[in-house]
């Protein structure tokens, strides 16, 4: 932009002989080359946006296949034995996977700083009210306060325990929500992270064939 010297009283700046905004005590006075200019640039942006939207549908299945490649790098593999644990509930009882073997387990593990465990929530609470052919067990990582909170808002039936960093190191966690499928057998039959009720209904179907 460049200032002309002899124009400052009268509160002009030219850019160019053609682009010129003059300013007065009445208002604003913008010349047609101007808003060319300006239309020129908000379609340049729009068509920026239009361009990142395009490039982020394309990378989408690159995204998803790597995700799923760290899931299977990382955590624990489907046909391996689920260790064992037995941490507290909210209401300090004590909790064991044995005791529920024999029986098809959705094991979750949540954080409630997580935002995506937020989202997640009623789609888990639907499914644990639906599918009583699945037991649901939640290691929450949080404090008993708050996890009590989240038990009450959330109308949870389900065991929600107490995190502990030993259990979250064995079942090789890669971050949260994550869920396992134990089958009858005390074996993981699938697992991956969801948060919507179609992605635990997709573990859950695998679990059944």
């Amino acid at each position: 932009i460049t200032v002309d010297p002899s124009l400052r009283k009268e509160g002009r700046i030219i850019i160019s002989p053609e682009f010129r905004i003059r300013h007065s005590g009445r208002g604003i006075t913008i010349s047609a080359a101007a808003i060319r200019v300006m239309l020129a640039i908000a379609g340049l942006f729009l068509r920026m946006l239009q361009l990142q939207e395009a490039v982020l549908t394309v990378l989408l299945p690159f995204q998803a296949a790597m995700l799923e490649q760290n899931v299977q790098s990382t955590s624990l593999a489907i046909g391996e034995s689920a260790p064992a644990f037995t941490l507290l509930d909210i209401n300090g009882e004590a909790i064991s996977l044995n005791d529920f073997y024999g029986q098809t387990i959705l094991l979750g593990f949540s954080s409630l700083q997580c935002p995506a465990c937020r989202q997640m929530y009623p789609s888990l609470f639907t499914l644990a009210k639906n599918c009583d052919t699945v037991q649901v067990l939640m290691i929450s990582q949080g404090s008993i306060e708050g996890n009590l909170q989240l038990v009450e808002e959330q109308s949870f039936d389900f065991p929600v325990l107490t995190w502990d960093d030993s259990v979250a190191q064995d079942y090789r966690i890669p971050g949260t929500p994550f869920f396992y499928v134990i089958g009858a057998n005390g074996k993981i039959v699938d697992r991956g992270f969801a948060s919507t009720l179609t992605q635990f209904e997709k573990l859950l179907n695998i679990s059944k064939e």
